[in-house]
C-alpha cells in the first residue's frame, strides 16, 4: 500500500501539471504580476482557513520558536519560493507550459546538491544518477523542439 506522502506527491504533480497548462492559457490575457497576485491571494485565503480550522490564532502566524525556526531562514525560503514562482510564470509566458515544465522538473538534482552544500545532507548514488538523468532528459527534450 502506498504511503500517504507518496500519494500526496503524485497529486501535487498532477495539479502542477494542470496548473502549468491553465497558467499558459490565462497568461494570454493577464500579466505575470496579476496572475501571481491572484495565486497569492488564493493561497492567503486557503492558508487562513487552514490556520483557523487548526485552532491557531491569527497572531500565531507571526510568532516563531527560535529553537525551531530562524527568521533569517524563513525569510530566505519565502524569497526563494517567490523567485521560483515568478520565474516559472515568466517562463511559461515566454516558452509555453511544456518546455517550462520540462526544464523546471530538473529541480531534484538541485535539491540534492543544495542539501549537501548547505545542510550537511548526503547524496545517495541512485538519487544523483536519477537527478542527472532527469536533467539530461530535460535538455534533450528542450533542445529537440
Amino acid at each position: 500500500m502506498p504511503h500517504v506522502g507518496h500519494v500526496l506527491a503524485i497529486v501535487a504533480a498532477i495539479l502542477w501539471g494542470l496548473t502549468y497548462c491553465l497558467d499558459e492559457e490565462v497568461l494570454e490575457g493577464l500579466s505575470v504580476a496579476k496572475l501571481y497576485f491572484l495565486h497569492c491571494a488564493t493561497g492567503m485565503v486557503v492558508a487562513g482557513a487552514l490556520l483557523l480550522g487548526g485552532g491557531e490564532a491569527s497572531g500565531a502566524v507571526f510568532r516563531f520558536d527560535a529553537g525551531k525556526t530562524s527568521p533569517g531562514l524563513l525569510t530566505l525560503t519565502l524569497a526563494t519560493a517567490t523567485g521560483a514562482a515568478l520565474a516559472i510564470l515568466w517562463s511559461i509566458r515566454l516558452l509555453g507550459a511544456g518546455p517550462s515544465a520540462v526544464l523546471e522538473i530538473s529541480y531534484p538534482l538541485f535539491v540534492a546538491l543544495f542539501s549537501v552544500l548547505f545542510f550537511h545532507g548526503r547524496i545517495q548514488v541512485p538519487v544523483l544518477v536519477g537527478g542527472v538523468f532527469i536533467f539530461i532528459g530535460a535538455a534533450i527534450i528542450v533542445t529537440s523542439t
